[in-house]
């Protein structure tokens, strides 16, 4: 089966029949931020003219360098998403190393969020830009997951809903942004941000997916 997910485009993301794969793959406009997968193979659009392949294997993630660089030219990445299992030649995407035994060797979107998750990001205002937003849109990510979408109304103060929605914005999600910015009690709400955040069940992809994109958009706000 081969996806596409388009995260700044209203229609989240559809299944490609394989006689429609080259006509979409050209048609579609990089500034929706898209990305095509196949049997774990995911090719990035990220201009006009090139794109960028991953993928993930038993919780590790991989790119695709060829001729020292892993900017390939648009063509390239449909010719990969045809035949995704031949032999590339696939690099370790590693996170930076941090002191011992602290995030060492981590695929990097991984050891971000992970680092995210471990922070209280009204406590550290100070942080580098792009982690103290992915910290907030963590936090109201997993709270909604675990107690529905409208959690913040009853824990949070009206400043750290406005960085939840902040922090959305940040990411691009303006879905997301407009949700947070009108909560209520509402199950109906939960199923949104549930299908908004987690498509085809894959839990916060969308996020995931925004994050990639920042990091090669702005690495300077990652410290």
């Amino acid at each position: 089966m081969i996806r596409l997910r388009l995260y700044k485009a209203r229609e989240r993301q559809r299944v490609i029949d394989p006689a429609d794969l080259e006509i979409t793959y050209f048609a579609v406009d990089p500034e929706t931020k898209p990305v095509f997968e196949h049997d774990g193979v995911m090719v990035w659009i990220s201009d006009p003219d090139h794109c960028r392949v991953e993928r993930r294997v038993r919780g590790r993630d991989f790119h695709l360098v060829e001729s020292g660089t892993n900017v390939l030219p648009r063509a390239r990445g449909l010719e990969i998403l045809r035949v995704p299992g031949a032999d590339y030649r696939w690099v370790h995407s590693l996170d930076w190393r941090w002191g011992a035994g602290e995030y060492l060797d981590r695929d990097r979107v991984e050891a971000i969020v992970d680092r995210a998750l471990d922070m209280e990001p009204w406590a550290v205002p100070a942080g580098p830009v792009g982690l103290v937003h992915l910290s907030y849109l963590m936090w109201f990510h997993n709270g909604a997951m675990a107690n529905g979408a409208a959690w913040p109304l009853d824990e949070c103060t009206a400043k750290q809903i406005a960085a939840f929605a902040a922090a959305a914005t940040y990411f691009a999600l303006d879905d997301i942004a407009d949700l947070i910015g009108r909560l209520e009690p509402d199950d109906a709400l939960s199923h949104e941000y549930w299908h908004l955040s987690s498509p085809f069940g894959e839990d916060a992809s969308l996020i995931r997916d925004a994050l990639r994109c920042k990091l090669a958009e702005a690495p300077e706000d990652w410290g």
